[in-house]
């Protein structure tokens, strides 16, 4: 027997109250529902009278049930949406977070529409590729990440997005030649090994942990950032990152001296964007 949109939804909420202590809300029945569907929130509400297939109740039912176990909504529905684009994610990428839009927004803020070399460096799923491409059509995008696994999702991504974007296996600029950008953005794993225990157990679980957690306290990658990142900028160029909320001063003192360093807030007021341009003097 099927059911209708709201009655599907009232049944999921039943079902995850006893989860609610570990984070499984109603915000993430509707979320699922909506994905499986291919709507977006409005369009759930529009459809709380619809009647749905016996066979998408039966794979609701299922999915609902892999959600109370904690495996995110993304992962089971194959759906993330990250500045208007719907891509798609598996365990192979991390889930992108709303809160990497910001420093998307600033990228593009910060540059026009001229022609520019651009760098998404450890770009996982694409996400910040794709959005950056689809606001700026004349940037020449690269995309590269250590994971040849990430990257044939980003290879999906893109190809499903219909966007021109280069896509590079390399450790960080280990592969890319002597190619310089205008722009480099990075949102690198920058978590500490210690902080496992204050983490959302599903993130632990599910998301890889090679594009969470960095080495020396979360810093290693931003080390090696801020020792080769001036090779591969042109004359003016800037590299954008985001980093954990306690960074700021590890990056400082990192970036500092070769450095012009800009700090940004984001919507919580928290430190968590960078912005560094070489100094002229410290230009190699």
């Amino acid at each position: 027997m099927s059911k209708t949109t709201i009655e599907a939804l009232n049944w999921a909420f039943l079902y995850l109250k006893p989860y609610e202590k570990m984070g499984i809300d109603d915000s993430g029945a509707k979320l699922l529902l909506a994905n499986m569907m291919h709507w977006d929130n409005t369009q759930l509400v529009l459809h709380y009278r619809q009647n749905l297939s016996p066979q998408i109740w039966q794979q609701f039912q299922v999915n609902v049930k892999r959600y109370a176990k904690g495996e995110p909504v993304q992962y089971i529905t194959g759906q993330a949406t990250f500045y208007g684009s719907q891509l798609f994610v598996d365990r192979r990428v991390l889930i992108p977070r709303f809160e990497t839009e910001e420093l998307v927004e600033w990228v593009l803020k910060d540059n026009d529409q001229m022609v520019r070399d651009v760098l998404d460096l450890g770009t996982g799923s694409g996400a910040i590729a794709i959005a950056l491409k689809k606001q700026r059509q004349a940037w020449q995008i690269t995309g590269s990440d250590i994971s040849q696994a990430a990257l044939e999702v980003a290879k999906l991504n893109v190809n499903q997005q219909k966007v021109d974007i280069h896509l590079e296996q390399s450790d960080l600029f280990e592969n890319l030649g002597d190619k310089r950008f205008d722009v480099i953005v990075c949102n690198p794993p920058y978590i500490a090994e210690s902080e496992k225990n204050v983490m959302d157990q599903s993130v632990l679980t599910y998301e890889p942990n090679q594009a969470l957690f960095a080495k020396n306290d979360g810093l290693a990658i931003y080390e090696k950032l801020s020792q080769k990142a001036e090779k591969y900028l042109k004359v003016g160029g800037r590299l954008y990152c985001e980093f954990g909320y306690h960074q700021k001063a590890d990056l400082s003192q990192l970036f500092g001296q070769k450095y012009q360093v800009v700090f940004k807030k984001d919507v919580t007021d928290h430190d968590r964007m960078m912005r560094a341009i070489v100094n002229s003097e410290g230009k190699s």
